[in-house]
């Protein structure tokens, strides 16, 4: 109670002067049309500015969502894709390969590309179905594959790594090779491997070519932007522009053979 006391006597008189305004405030507006108007308007502007703020707001703070379910339902029209490609008539030139991969979103947490062996890691493991030795890829290209998994993430070799060697082909010809990174420019990558009797053109378009369990074939890597054959070489070496932009990657679909437990038991029989 002395506290009480204490604060209307040190601040009685401002908050009087306060309520006094607001009175006068509402005589004003409600006895007068024209301040009626002026404060009616200006209410609803000042409104409509704190409930865009507020919407910006919370469209940003459910961004994440909408992106996990955006990476969710393009997985889905990606499996629903290849399994139209395995059901389409035999003289229709598609390769039957591509009928057994599903796609898992998933989402970079961790990621270089700058060192000479990068790596990613992402949140999906063993418990969402990720095996060591599966591919990762991207709305448009190719990320890299499975090193390594625990319960609910993994660890990806890049593509910009030089461990890494991918098999790829040019669109236009089927001419196929092996893709891999010089540990130079993040953004292009190297493709090897292609005789040297075959055409080669300035932005024709390197595709996986699917001649493995890990990728299905077709799925675009990038573009050639040089090419030169080696001395004493039979092969070109062929630089490819990658499609996507991998410092700016946070989304990306692992790639499931739903044979792949079967092919490597095969293969590890196979190598004893």
């Amino acid at each position: 109670m002395i506290n009480l006391l204490y604060f209307l006597t040190r601040y009685g008189g401002f908050l009087t002067f306060v309520i006094l305004e607001l009175i006068s405030v509402y005589l004003v507006v409600q006895y007068n049309q024209t301040q009626r108007d002026i404060y009616l308007n200006s209410s609803r502007f000042y409104s409509g500015i704190l409930l865009e703020k507020t919407e910006n707001l919370r469209h940003y703070a459910s961004m994440a969502e909408v992106a996990d379910s955006l990476a969710s339902e393009n997985a889905a029209l990606y499996n629903r894709l290849y399994s139209q490609l395995a059901l389409a008539p035999k003289d229709v030139e598609l390769d039957s390969l591509m009928a057994p991969f599903d796609f898992i979103p998933a989402r970079v947490i961790k990621n270089s590309i700058n060192q000479p062996n990068n790596n990613l890691t992402l949140n999906k493991g063993q418990e969402d179905g990720v095996l060591s030795g599966m591919g990762v890829v991207l709305s448009k290209g190719v990320l890299g594959i499975v090193r390594n998994t625990s319960p609910h993430f993994c660890r990806v070799i890049s593509i910009l790594n030089s461990q890494t060697y991918i098999g790829a082909a040019v669109r236009r010809n089927g001419a196929f090779g092996m893709i891999h990174w010089d540990g130079r420019d993040p953004g292009v990558v190297v493709l090897e491997e292609i005789p040297k009797h075959l055409e080669i053109h300035l932005g024709d378009t390197i595709v996986t070519s699917g001649h493995s369990s890990v990728f299905p074939p077709g799925l675009e890597i990038g573009t050639v932007v040089n090419y030169i054959i080696p001395s004493g070489s039979n092969s070109f070496r062929i630089s490819v522009r990658l499609f996507a932009d991998l410092s700016r990657v946070n989304r990306a679909y692992i790639v499931r053979n739903r044979y792949w437990e079967e092919i490597r038991s095969l293969e590890t029989e196979e190598s004893r």
